[in-house]
């Protein structure tokens, strides 16, 4: 029997949120992973794409598409104070996002839940909890 061809993937993560446990924010008392895991010709496409996108508004692919900065049209996004350029940027990157194929994998921490249930041994969030 012949071997299946395997196939490459590529994996991103980020975090948000503080993953110490020592002081418990009451607005944000959350810590989340979160990941988008592409096939490698998804990935292909959708970066193709993307440098697309990046062209189109800042005529380079260099731009790092952080939500932060976007959202307070800081450094290059400051074009965004346009709002017929900024409808049409997220209509754009709306698009590319919706057509693209992967998959979310994710998981978020209530941190005073946490806390309550393991006690001292809860520590740090990036740890496995050993004792129930």
């Amino acid at each position: 029997m012949a071997n299946p061809q395997k196939s490459k993937y590529h994996f991103f993560l980020d975090e948000t949120g503080d993953h110490g446990l020592s002081f418990v924010d009451e607005n944000f008392p959350i810590f989340l992973l979160a990941g988008c895991l592409f096939e490698e010709g998804d990935y292909t496409k959708v970066t193709k794409e993307l440098n697309d996108f990046k062209k189109e508004f800042f005529k380079t692919t260099e731009v790092i598409l952080h939500s932060r900065d976007i959202r307070k049209c800081e450094g290059v996004f400051q074009v965004l104070f346009d709002l017929k350029l900024k409808k049409a940027f997220y209509e754009y990157l709306n698009k590319i996002i919706s057509g693209a194929k992967f998959t979310i994998i994710a998981v978020a921490i209530d941190k005073k839940k946490h806390i309550e249930k393991y006690g001292k041994v809860a520590n740090n969030l990036y740890l496995p909890i050993l004792h129930s």
